[in-house]
């Protein structure tokens, strides 16, 4: 599957930058993506009509396994899309495998500050294009 899914960046709540850092994240995110993260995610809402059902059907693929090997109550599974920021940033889309995981809400990885290498702040536009995925 290719397609783009394009937003609106938002602040989110910080859990983000302690994900990235977690010792088997920083593994897997290097490993299995090649991306040694910026700590903390980017954060965007699709509000594109459009877009919505791009997202929705890039979800339903099995994208590439982030697996906890702990087993919390603040621990999940997630899967990751690669996908190009803007047309020029490579990242990856990181999708926490959780219940009531809001459904309009996008966290991208990449190895450099998103919001500086940009230049954008909340409420900005910006066009993720989903890399080859299978599904």
């Amino acid at each position: 599957m290719t397609g783009e899914i394009r937003g609106r960046v938002a602040s989110g709540i910080g859990q983000g930058r302690h994900f990235t850092r977690l010792p088997w994240a920083l593994e897997q995110f290097v490993g299995r993506l090649g991306i040694d993260p910026w700590p903390g995610t980017f954060n965007i809402v699709v509000d594109d009509p459009d877009a919505m059902p791009v997202w929705v059907r890039l979800r339903r693929t099995p994208g590439i396994r982030m697996e906890n090997p702990n087993d919390g109550p603040h621990d999940c599974d997630a899967r990751c899309y690669p996908v190009k920021v803007d047309g020029r940033i490579d990242g990856a889309i990181v999708y926490p495998e959780v219940d009531g995981y809001p459904p309009a809400q996008v966290e991208i990885v990449a190895e450099v500050d998103l919001r500086e290498a940009l230049d954008v702040e909340d409420g900005d536009p910006v066009t993720l294009t989903i890399e080859r995925v299978e599904g």
